[in-house]
């Protein structure tokens, strides 16, 4: 079935039913938040990487979010368990179901946009500015884009030509906290600056102004190579490393290795990349409600 746009647009009375059918969908599909961008909001990524570049004619981006880890995973002392517990995968499963939804449903098109990097280990779209334009969270000093309720999230994005309403971005960001703006203020630092300072060897710092976030400095090279430690580029430097080895027995160590195995579990496990370093988020009072349980 080849899939079209109607001949007439629909109306604002249509196009606000087809907005409560999308969110009655999506949160049957488990979303704990959800909304709707306009694609000619993306001014801030680069060209090649817009909405329309994937989709022409793109209208919206629908964002989905969900799947963050459970409270019990963030209590566990043993720290392999989370580098290992992927929950990413479930929100880019409901981010295909609400694509093919769309087009079933309204006969327009919805493009999912996939995981993983397209060029330049850029992703194909920003799903966190998707996310932050949508309303369903805001950016931070720690770097993802948080739920005031729930924290961390993993998104999900899905570009259509289908002209649901907009949902405008939070009126009040979730980042600083009440609790780091406090300790700002006392400290000159927050939580996730704190345990990992940009100037001590960490990758995070940043300022606030009057309550707000109004700077932030990330080393992304010096994150990346922390959190993907057990994902694809972990592979990589182990698999070069063994290629390197003259001996046979010295490869096998290699290959053989808790950490090569490791790595492997990683990529089987979860569709994106799972972060082996959390403690950014681990000490972030936004979502502390979600993550704490008796």
């Amino acid at each position: 079935m080849t899939v079209s746009a109607p001949a007439s647009a629909p109306g604002a009375d249509e196009t606000a039913a087809a907005r409560d059918r999308l969110a009655a969908m999506v949160g049957r599909g488990g979303a704990l938040a959800w909304g709707v961008a306009d694609a000619d909001a993306f001014d801030e990524a680069p060209e090649g990487f817009r909405p329309g570049d994937l989709l022409p004619g793109a209208r919206r981006v629908v964002v989905v979010g969900g799947s963050p880890p459970r409270a019990a995973d963030w209590a566990s002392p043993v720290h392999e368990h989370l580098e290992t517990m992927g929950t990413s995968d479930r929100i880019n499963s409901l981010g295909l179901k609400t694509a093919k939804f769309i087009e079933a449903e309204f006969g327009y098109y919805a493009l999912f946009v996939p995981p993983g990097v397209r060029r330049g280990n850029r992703p194909f779209l920003s799903v966190a500015l998707a996310a932050e334009l949508a309303g369903c969270g805001s950016r931070s000093l720690a770097g993802p884009v948080l739920h005031p309720e729930y924290g961390l999230l993993f998104y999900s994005a899905i570009v259509t030509t289908y002209p649901f309403p907009v949902m405008p971005p939070l009126a009040e960001p979730a980042c600083p906290a009440p609790a780091c703006i406090e300790m700002w203020e006392a400290e000159g630092a927050t939580p996730c600056t704190r345990v990992c300072p940009l100037g001590d060897g960490g990758c995070l710092d940043g300022r606030i102004e009057n309550g707000r976030l109004v700077e932030r400095r990330y080393d992304a090279a010096r994150c990346t190579s922390r959190v993907y430690t057990h994902w694809i580029p972990g592979f990589q430097k182990g698999l070069e490393l063994a290629l390197d080895q003259d001996e046979p027995e010295a490869r096998k160590m290699v290959l053989y290795s808790s950490h090569f195995t490791k790595t492997l579990w990683s990529m089987t496990y979860a569709a994106q990349s799972q972060g082996q370093c959390w403690e950014c988020m681990r000490v972030c009072p936004v979502g502390a409600g979600f993550r704490d349980k008796a």
